[in-house]
């Protein structure tokens, strides 16, 4: 499922090839316009939220492998660098690259603005959106995601001890306090409302292993549990509380992916791929709709009608998928494992 929500993404950004410059933020193309809008355009519309369901997932996740074993800080540290990091510097330095050159060939920024040192640097230190230090997105826009995880990791890692006494009251309570905190905020404040954002979501999801582990041998009750969240992301839509609506359907995907997992156990190793490139493929789309606009730019007069021809986006879908598995075989996993063993 991460594979597939970093897949909406990647369509969802699709309409970004259509922007003629970054300081021209409004995409000039109606989403019923663009390539196969007849049955995609709830992505295009919506195909950003699946960043909400990454979150619900890494939640689910870091509960089943956390809460099972004693992990030394800096043994979760160095793991959680040494996934993340990699990737993102060498996309940063690449889209820093790219910007520049576009700079001096066209007289602008392509997709995203604000490519001034002193967002490099929030980026640089993944906190571009987990400060409210940034003026909006910036080089390798899709880190902002990560940029607030960041800083869920670390609570998460705080709260172990308590979490693995009270799992699902812990796991509530975190996620309750995250939406407190984020509706409460007074302005200025210095921690970003995306991370209490985050926050809500990640927590929902290790509530959601709780409740996954409480009754994973009671497929009525985790049916249940999984139709009251139908039920709940219902009411969001007739109250018109998309919040509701978010949170209540991610966490009812994952409940229900988990469940079936204990059934058809033969397509997991099958869709695995999808999973492995997920982080990569989530970090590499940008990058190269950049590249192809700076090539365009410069050798084809900055039209931007090819975006209209209905082979493009499998093409860049494909590209994207093909680029995002060589970064995580040939990069991302030896310089992950190289990292471990240095910093471990």
């Amino acid at each position: 499922m991460r594979g597939v929500a970093a897949i909406f993404v990647a369509v969802f950004h699709y309409t970004r090839f259509y922007m003629p410059r970054a300081d021209i933020p409004v995409i000039p193309v109606q989403i019923t316009d663009v390539p196969y809008a007849a049955f995609l355009w709830p992505v295009y519309a919506y195909g950003e939220d699946a960043v909400r369901l990454f979150w619900v997932i890494s939640g689910f996740v870091f509960a089943h492998v956390y809460w099972q074993r004693n992990t030394p800080a800096r043994e979760f540290a160095v793991a959680r660098f040494a996934r993340l990091y990699p990737l993102h510097f060498v996309t940063l330095i690449f889209v820093a690259v790219l910007q520049i050159i576009s700079l001096k060939t066209s007289g602008y920024w392509q997709i995203v603005a604000n490519n001034d040192l002193k967002h490099f640097i929030l980026q640089l230190f993944l906190m571009d959106s987990s400060l409210s230090l940034s003026d909006g997105n910036s080089f390798n826009a899709p880190i902002w995601s990560v940029s607030a995880e960041v800083f869920v990791y670390v609570l998460f890692f705080a709260t172990l001890p308590l979490t693995k006494r009270s799992p699902l009251a812990v796991s509530v309570l975190l996620a309750a306090l995250s939406f407190a905190v984020l509706n409460s905020r007074p302005d200025g404040f210095i921690i970003s409302k995306l991370v209490f954002t985050c926050g809500v979501f990640f927590f929902s999801g290790s509530a959601c292993y709780a409740i996954y582990r409480s009754f994973q041998n009671s497929s009525p009750k985790l049916l249940a549990v999984i139709t009251a969240c139908v039920a709940a992301a219902w009411v969001g839509v007739l109250m018109d509380n998309t919040n509701l609506l978010l949170l209540a359907l991610t966490c009812a995907i994952v409940l229900a992916l988990a469940t079936l997992e204990r059934v058809a156990r033969g397509g997991g190793a099958l869709l695995r791929f999808l999973g492995d490139i997920s982080y990569s493929l989530y970090l590499v789309h940008i990058p190269l709709q950049i590249l192809v606009l700076v090539i365009v730019d410069i050798f084809f007069d900055g039209a931007r009608g090819f975006a209209d021809h209905p082979a493009v986006l499998p093409i860049y879908l494909a590209g994207s998928i093909w680029l995002a598995y060589l970064a995580n075989v040939y990069f991302e996993k030896p310089a992950g494992a190289w990292l471990r063993k240095r910093l471990n």
